[in-house]
């Protein structure tokens, strides 16, 4: 296994990106993790407002 330690540094240290961006597969950790973070913000936000006015879903 090879030691990339060096390599990566000057990677990091050269980039201008955010420092979660700088990785060249950081997309597709942070686009993933940002989808299902703000989907799953919006259905508790939808849900906790039906709450809050008393909505119930029909009984079938």
């Amino acid at each position: 296994m090879a030691n990339h330690v060096i390599e990566l540094q000057k990677l990091y240290q050269s980039s201008t990106k955010p420092l979660w961006m700088r990785h060249p597969r950081s997309k597709f950790y942070i686009y993933p993790f940002w989808g299902l973070f703000w989907s799953v913000n919006a259905v508790t936000t939808y849900y906790l407002g039906r709450a809050v006015l008393g909505i119930k879903d029909p009984k079938k």
